[in-house]
């Protein structure tokens, strides 16, 4: 009787050895894009802007205390806390996440299905665009109707998107529509933060250098919260928001996402006394951090996923899983690998 050698199997007896290749190759593929992210070091950019001194003014007093700092970007007095078991597509590990404010509160809702730029990191079911930014109901507080709280949300909605989402700041690099949303004598100063890179903790501009990836949307996701203060006398509507956006881009790179997480406090005083150019929404404490990211262009204020001639040597002392940089509740204080912006005309005088 004829036996086949172990090492051979007749035509008939044998499937297609190229059955399932295509898929081999896609999970392969997927494999080394996560190995290549856990080998790496995450590039991080620190900003952090202090409530800005802007001097809100009304008549016969000076009521708002507030005035436009240097952006200094070393570690925040945040508060952290560990999630033991906290996992999500793409990190399982844990990491620092920070408070929760006081107040009315929602949470990004939504969900996209994965695509291959997100594949394997948080972001990958994260919301597309706006549909990331979830407001909670509004209702009265003290010095504020339900129907002030809303318009104040509304406005912060339409800040959010003018500065990380519209092309017109992204690529046009131009700020007047996000300006335009602000009280007058709040845009006069923050205008100024657009002369050099201080404006990260507000919007993005992608580098000219490289370029998004048209076939993907910004991942949102992040929270809105609301609550009233006294501040320096005047009863204020503050609405915090805290979101990360995770931006695809196209080209050689070694990872073709980057990441930026902000804080945000947007502050609607009672109009009571005020004059006409403070009325109106002002900046208050701006914190957070990018991930990811390339750090010539971000001393310069502008996003560019990491390159290959930038990528860090790994450090085997850094445990943290890089993804957990791209989830909304991660913690703000952090360590700059980049080193600080390059500041603005204005901030060295």
């Amino acid at each position: 009787m004829h036996t086949v050698p172990p090492t051979l199997c007749p035509e008939h007896m044998m499937s297609d050895p190229f059955d399932g290749l295509e898929e081999w190759a896609k999970q392969a593929e997927r494999r080394a894009k996560r190995a290549d992210r856990h080998r790496r070091l995450r590039l991080l950019f620190r900003f952090r802007r202090p409530r800005p001194g802007l001097r809100l003014r009304r008549p016969r007093a000076v009521a708002w205390v507030a005035g436009i700092v240097i952006a200094v970007f070393l570690l925040a007095a945040t508060v952290q806390a560990y999630l033991p078991g906290a996992s999500s597509a793409g990190s399982s590990s844990a990491y620092p996440t920070q408070a929760v404010p006081s107040g009315v509160s929602a949470t990004t809702s939504a969900s996209a299905a994965p695509t291959d730029a997100f594949e394997g990191t948080p972001a990958a079911t994260y919301p597309k665009g706006e549909a990331g930014i979830t407001l909670p109901p509004a209702t009265a507080v003290t010095g504020f109707t339900a129907a002030q709280v809303d318009a104040a949300l509304q406005q912060v909605r339409k800040a959010l998107v003018a500065g990380r989402l519209d092309q017109k700041m992204l690529v046009g690099h131009d700020p007047s529509t996000f300006l335009a949303l602000l009280a007058p004598n709040s845009a006069k100063d923050v205008k100024t933060w657009f002369d050099g890179a201080s404006f990260s903790s507000l919007a993005t501009w992608i580098d000219p250098a490289v370029h998004l990836d048209p076939d993907e949307e910004v991942r949102v996701s992040g929270r809105v919260t609301f609550a009233s203060a006294v501040v320096d006398g005047i009863q204020t509507l503050q609405v915090t928001t805290n979101f990360a956006w995770v931006y695809a881009f196209t080209g050689d790179t070694r990872n073709p996402l980057a990441v930026a997480h902000d804080q945000i406090r947007w502050d609607f005083p009672a109009t009571g006394r005020l004059r006409a150019g403070d009325k109106g929404m002002w900046i208050g404490d701006t914190d957070g951090y990018r991930a990811w990211v390339d750090c010539a262009a971000a001393r310069k204020g502008l996003l560019a996923p990491t390159r290959p001639a930038t990528a860090p040597t790994p450090n085997p002392s850094d445990t943290e899983d890089p993804n957990a940089y791209l989830q909304a509740d991660h913690a703000l204080d952090i360590i700059d690998d980049c080193g600080p912006p390059t500041p603005s005309p204005t901030t060295m005088a």
